[in-house]
């Protein structure tokens, strides 16, 4: 076994490459794992061992249009399998065996494609159908009539969960032809951030009413209940934590101004899913990005001329609180006050070319505004990221790997 711990992809360069745990048979450092232009906002997808088959990630590649499947065995070629691109979100159902991968942007400046891709790891094999243009979210949900495997898409503008059976998306013809599904409208319109519990079957959305959680009976999905956002602001990306049944997310308030972001306030919000029993704890403001959540502690960095720092949060007991902060050096290309651009990130306009936290009329940067060297993402998975894409820390997560959606991601 030779499985990652840490994946590292300059997509600029199309370059990809894996670190091993310290100690492990192998673990020399980072070790080149091929060429390819990982899609940065998709991530990369954490696959579960199956039978006969070690646990794994995989990733799109954006210039190659395939599904790129890694599994943890040493001098074994990765599996790639044709999707299409750009790709924007990832998803897996329980099983690892069905991967599904929904399009975006890409170099565009307005959303364009409406084509959903499902992988089957097992055969090689994928199969494609048109959905509805807007970048959706994605999410594998089981029935909770009878336990059939559905794939959900999270639109917005308008907002609305849609919900099409797995097996009708794996019969689907040649050409892409049209599939749609039943459709829950009572939906924000901004969602960005989505979680599912396999074992329990709910899902949820981030949007601005709160975290939106809903299930999927007999083909039709159904809210069950909207849980507020137990501090001003709202989540913009979540993480699942399948030993609670928990969704993890840090809650953005202040100005909306994507140039404020030096006066945004943060906090680690934990909510269950089940009942919608939410807690928080605050954290330093300025920029909080991606963040880990391993065992029963969360590990948030944020970026603020002050000082960046990491902040650990222990999440065992019944209240959320602060285990210690360190404080981390100063970046080279550091985001400057007062403006969204910067130096490392790549950028990305979502729908409607403005950030689900920018008010109309400020828009984003295209995609490439800028000159990026890497970024990271965990075999863990990651929620998807907020706006703005520009300098950022984040915080890699090095646990065991779980099935998830990267809607993330978002995710």
């Amino acid at each position: 076994m030779d499985t990652p711990r840490l994946v590292v992809a300059d997509y600029r360069a199309g370059r990809v490459y894996g670190c091993a745990a310290r100690g492990a048979e192998g673990g020399t450092g980072a070790r080149p794992l091929g060429c390819a232009v990982l899609a940065e906002h998709a991530g990369v997808l954490a696959l579960p061992p199956r039978s006969g088959v070690s646990e794994g990630w995989a990733f799109a590649d954006d210039r190659g249009g395939a599904l790129v499947v890694h599994r943890g065995t040493v001098g074994v070629a990765p599996q790639r399998i044709p999707v299409a691109i750009p790709a924007e979100h990832l998803a897996c159902d329980p099983t690892g065996r069905y991967v599904v991968v929904t399009t975006g942007l890409g170099a565009n400046a307005d959303v364009w494609s409406d084509v959903v891709t499902v992988a089957d790891l097992d055969t090689g094999d994928s199969v494609r159908f048109r959905s509805r243009v807007g970048e959706p979210g994605v999410a594998l949900v089981p029935d909770q009539g009878d336990g059939e495997p559905v794939i959900v898409l999270r639109h917005r503008e308008p907002g609305g969960i849609e919900a099409i059976p797995l097996g009708d998306a794996r019969a689907v013809g040649s050409h892409v032809p049209e599939l749609r599904g039943r459709v829950l409208t009572d939906l924000a319109a901004d969602g960005h951030g989505d979680v599912v519990c396999h074992r329990t079957g709910i899902a949820a959305t981030a949007t601005s009413r709160g975290l939106e959680r809903f299930v999927v009976e007999h083909g039709v999905p159904r809210g069950i209940g909207i849980s507020p956002w137990p501090v001003p602001g709202r989540a913009f990306y979540l993480r699942f934590d399948p030993a609670t049944g928990r969704a993890v997310g840090v809650v953005r308030g202040g100005p909306t101004s994507p140039t404020a972001w030096t006066s945004w306030t943060n906090h680690l919000v934990d909510i269950d899913l089940a009942t919608g029993d939410t807690r928080s704890v605050d954290l330093p403001g300025g920029l909080a990005f991606r963040f880990a959540l391993g065992g029963t502690r969360a590990a948030v960095a944020t970026i603020h001329p002050d000082g960046d720092e990491v902040t650990i949060i222990e999440r065992s007991g019944a209240e959320l609180r602060h285990v210690h902060a360190v404080s981390l050096p100063g970046m080279s290309h550091p985001p400057r006050p007062g403006t969204c651009r910067g130096t490392r990130s790549a950028m990305r306009r979502p729908s409607g070319g403005r950030s689900p936290s920018t008010p109309p009329g400020s828009s984003w940067p295209s995609r490439g505004a800028g000159t990026a060297n890497c970024t990271c993402s965990a075999t863990t998975g990651s929620g998807p990221s907020p706006c703005p894409r520009h300098s950022t820390r984040a915080v890699i997560c090095t646990g065991p790997a779980v099935p998830s959606t990267r809607s993330a991601g978002e995710p």
